[in-house]
């Protein structure tokens, strides 16, 4: 298993595991899928205190995650939401907890002081796996989203991370 920067060359693969859960999943509410194309440029937009890594498993993306501006609000620069998705051909490996603990390490070398994690609360398995990595339960935000007939709700989880004060 390898965990590394992602690069414009694996737009395609992280659409094409975006894409599989947005039509699949309650784990996005986005309710279209995105293409390659999207994804480049989405790549492309990134900072580096807000990166997208990927798992590879025997050459092959298995899983990504990224962290991305929880506002533009200046005053929640510290702040970041964490997104993570794996291939379904690879789940139950460990590979989005080695994801999230590579993003961990990132946001504190970045001096992030915040990780929001958003989960429908029929993700079952993603919550478990926040709560194995000890991000805190904050709240449930009661039908907020409406994805395949059903109104959903979603859990928000926190983990703070041990950083220096930003400045």
């Amino acid at each position: 298993m390898l965990i590394r920067d992602a690069t414009i060359a694996d737009a395609g693969a992280i659409a094409s595991i975006y894409s599989h859960a947005v039509l699949t999943t309650t784990a996005s509410f986005d309710v279209e899928p995105v293409s390659a194309e999207d994804r480049e440029r989405w790549l492309k937009a990134r900072s580096p205190v807000h990166p997208v890594l990927v798992c590879e498993v025997d050459g092959v993306v298995a899983g990504w995650g990224a962290l991305s501006p929880y506002s533009e609000r200046r005053a929640y620069a510290a702040t970041v939401e964490l997104s993570v998705y794996v291939d379904e051909a690879f789940r139950k490996r460990g590979i989005g907890r080695s994801i999230i603990a590579a993003l961990i390490e990132r946001a504190e070398s970045a001096q992030i002081h915040v990780l929001l994690a958003r989960i429908c609360t029929e993700n079952t398995p993603s919550i478990e796996m926040v709560r194995a990595l000890d991000f805190a339960y904050v709240g449930t935000m009661h039908e907020v989203g409406r994805k395949f007939d059903r109104w959903l709700d979603v859990a928000t989880w926190e983990y703070i991370v041990s950083s220096p004060d930003a400045s």
